[in-house]
């Protein structure tokens, strides 16, 4: 699976992208991952970006934030699970929702928010109905 890792800002850095990738050991330790990949053009102006391949073995989770003029940030959560997605989650608002998959993933997405510093108010597991 291929995703893209990019960390880019406007030339008056009123937006900014941001993208990270980590890695979920058998015993739980989650350390953030730095892969070799393809350079490709950044969405903003100021930064790099590449795109990078996942190995299918391993749980991995991407971390996509983007901060808008505002000062808001949004974000989107992917979870991999041997090359398959199992979980999605959206940031805004400093709230995590739950959007589609395994609710038992939660934890390891609380844990690297805690990690990076990144403030959760609450975060909703409730799947739409």
């Amino acid at each position: 699976m291929e995703v893209l890792l990019e960390n880019s800002k406007s030339k008056k850095n009123k937006h900014v992208l941001r993208t990270f990738l980590f890695k979920v050991d058998v015993n739980g330790a989650i350390q953030q991952i730095e892969l070799p990949g393809k350079s490709v053009r950044p969405t903003y102006k100021v930064g790099e970006a590449k795109i990078v391949n996942i190995p299918n073995k391993g749980t991995y989770v991407y971390l996509f934030l983007l901060r808008n003029l505002y000062g808001r940030v949004i974000g989107r959560i992917i979870v991999i699970n041997d090359g398959k997605i199992v979980l999605i989650m959206k940031y805004r608002k400093l709230k995590l929702k739950l959007i589609d998959g395994d609710d038992k993933y939660v934890t390891i997405i609380k844990r690297i928010f805690e990690q990076i510093k990144i403030p959760v108010k609450k975060i909703n597991i409730n799947k739409k109905k």
